[in-house]
């Protein structure tokens, strides 16, 4: 009987010591599944931009402020609702263009002064802020620290504007758009650089980009002149400057020296472009008596520079047809109705294209 009820006591023991087991393992299979629930309903995430920081944003991202100009571009053609600031006031020209509830929203900051309206943009309340290394780098880890919200940079290099919808694309939950936009971008630059490849080094054309009053310029290898460089032009302008995006300051003597084949008008306060061709002064130049002086197209943003944004993948279809309508050959007004259609969501008129391309054909 003992031995019977031994038995029966290593039986019990032994179904308490199972019961224990699984109570315990359950207990450990519960938080496993808890932790990882806590990581699914977390509200941030961690991403790289595209300096190499990395900044804890949130998962959900529907207010964004621009800092830097190209950025501003950038993002309100990725995400035009989501744009909370901008880093420039648009032009009276771009009216047309763009819709009154983007056209007059707040301006927050800017890479021209290199200040921020820090009150402004906390006012606005932003999940993310976004800016560039546009003429040199924003403070993205003091202006997040001051203002407790995450800062991302992106790159103003032409040849990665894919690489910039691809991650802004992601950071602002805009992913299949993001891919739309590097997808037409990387296309668009990938065909330019093929026919550009194509044209003899003698058959190379030299240029000078004039601003402001004419006697201003950017340097070959600068941010303002990657569309130069990249349609094959031969910048002229072999200076120095004193800083990269300050503009560099030229004499006519030098301009008359260089003797460029094509003139670029670009930013100027007063109509330039009419100037180069009417002054005396300038007349000597191969460019103006040929009359190969073009203003670049600016509307609603500027193809070429000040911002070097992304539109500049239509402003290097465009200049690599003017300048080598032999090499390469692109139907520009096309081409132009196809990207404003993509970028801005503009059905272009006739008489909105031959606006936008006055004087730069």
């Amino acid at each position: 009987m003992k031995n019977k009820n031994r038995i029966i006591s290593f039986v019990l023991i032994g179904i308490l010591l199972i019961l224990l087991f699984a109570v315990s393992g359950c207990g450990t299979a519960e938080k496993a599944d808890s932790s990882n629930t806590s990581d699914a309903n977390s509200k941030t995430r961690v991403v790289t931009d595209m300096s190499g920081r990395k900044v804890t944003i949130p998962k959900e991202v529907n207010k964004v402020i621009s800092l830097s100009n190209n950025t501003t571009v950038d993002i309100y053609t990725l995400a035009p609702d989501k744009l909370l600031g901008l880093s420039f006031k648009m032009k009276d020209t771009a009216k047309d263009y763009i819709p009154e509830k983007y056209f007059n929203l707040p301006t927050v900051g800017t890479t021209s002064d290199g200040k921020v309206d820090n009150e402004a943009i906390l006012k606005l309340s932003p999940d993310l802020i976004v800016c560039s290394n546009e003429d040199g780098v924003f403070p993205a880890d003091d202006i997040q620290k001051q203002l407790k919200i995450p800062v991302v940079m992106v790159t103003t290099d032409m040849d990665k504007t894919d690489k910039v919808y691809t991650f802004l694309g992601d950071c602002l939950n805009e992913k299949a758009r993001g891919k739309e936009l590097a997808d037409y971008s990387k296309k668009t630059l990938d065909k330019v650089k093929s026919l550009v490849a194509k044209v003899p080094k003698d058959k190379k054309v030299s240029v000078y980009y004039a601003e402001m009053t004419g006697l201003q310029t950017d340097i070959s290898g600068n941010v303002h002149t990657e569309v130069l460089d990249f349609a094959g032009g031969k910048n002229v302008a072999d200076i120095t400057e004193a800083k990269v995006g300050s503009m560099a300051q030229v004499s006519m003597e030098q301009v008359l020296n260089w003797n460029p084949q094509v003139i670029l008008v670009g930013v100027a306060k007063t109509d330039l472009y009419s100037t180069l061709l009417s002054d005396e002064k300038w007349a000597k130049v191969q460019a103006v008596h040929d009359k190969k002086v073009y203003k670049t197209p600016a509307i609603p943003f500027n193809w070429f520079d000040r911002p070097p944004s992304a539109v500049r993948v239509l402003g290097a279809e465009w200049l690599a047809n003017l300048l080598y309508p032999d090499y390469v050959k692109i139907d520009i007004k096309s081409e132009t109705k196809n990207y404003y259609e993509e970028f801005f969501g503009i059905k272009l008129t006739n008489t909105q294209l031959n606006d936008i391309l006055k004087n730069a054909q």
